[in-house]
């Protein structure tokens, strides 16, 4: 089902790749997963402390993924989630990836199997639009303090950070966001999401800093309710939480 130039940009380690999944009640979770690949015509992944992504799974088997290399080469995919193995084939094929042969503190409990229900063809984003958002969030949105972690705001500001937002509008919908600007408890954006829908956001620099916010989307921009690690020391870590309105 993908094109030689699509399985290529997929199932090259260092390219990011975003999957995103949705629990029973539709709140989305978006993380980077560097094991995802196809293979034998199926997107594969080998299950690395994705605690979420597989209690997300058990309630819901929608995902939607999105692949993007350094040079801006980009598609995005849908599929069904099968299942996970512990044993077999696939298990075999991901224990022989760079990522876990020559590292000794790696390995995966299993592997998850998605079958692909939808893909875009192959895009390329522009750098001079990049640029072009970024200035004009500068004029357009003000920055300023920030009530979540400040370096956290700082990697959602970043002009070279890879910044994705997914919400749940009937099915999962994952969309580039190539500039931000954060002040207060919000992220805006030119990337427009419905306002009212709970989102999951993820971003991810150069330096593979990664973290996770979620909130709710507001015509103010992306309420930012929970901050998530997604790197050492513990992945998956609720680093913020925000406060609970006063009562009256």
């Amino acid at each position: 089902m993908l094109s030689e130039g699509q399985s290529g940009l997929i199932n090259n380690l260092y390219n990011p790749k975003f999957l995103a999944t949705v629990d029973g009640e539709g709140r989305p979770n978006v993380v980077v997963v560097s094991s995802l690949e196809y293979f034998e015509g199926r997107l594969i992944f080998g299950n690395l402390m994705l605690w979420k992504t597989a209690r997300n799974l058990k309630e819901n088997r929608e995902v939607a993924a999105l692949v993007i290399s350094p040079q801006l080469d980009y598609f995005y995919l849908e599929g069904n989630f099968l299942g996970f193995e512990e044993t077999g084939p696939i298990m075999d094929h991901l224990r022989k990836s760079e990522m876990v042969r020559y590292n000794a503190y790696t390995s995966f409990r299993n592997a998850g199997v998605i079958e692909i229900t939808a893909v875009t063809p192959l895009r390329k984003f522009s750098p001079i639009r990049i640029l072009q958002e970024y200035l004009l969030s500068r004029v357009r949105f003000k920055g300023g303090p920030v009530h979540f972690p400040r370096a956290v705001a700082a990697k959602f500001d970043a002009m070279k950070s890879i910044k994705v937002a997914v919400y749940s509008d009937k099915k999962l919908q994952l969309a580039l966001m190539p500039a931000a600007r954060c002040r207060g408890n919000r992220i805006q954006s030119f990337t427009e999401l419905p306002p009212g829908a709970h989102y999951a956001a993820n971003v991810i620099t150069p330096e593979v800093v990664s973290f996770q916010v979620k909130g709710m989307v507001e015509k103010e921009g992306l309420r930012v309710d929970e901050v998530y690690a997604c790197g050492p020391p513990v992945p998956g870590k609720q680093i913020y939480a925000a406060p609970a309105p006063a009562a009256l």
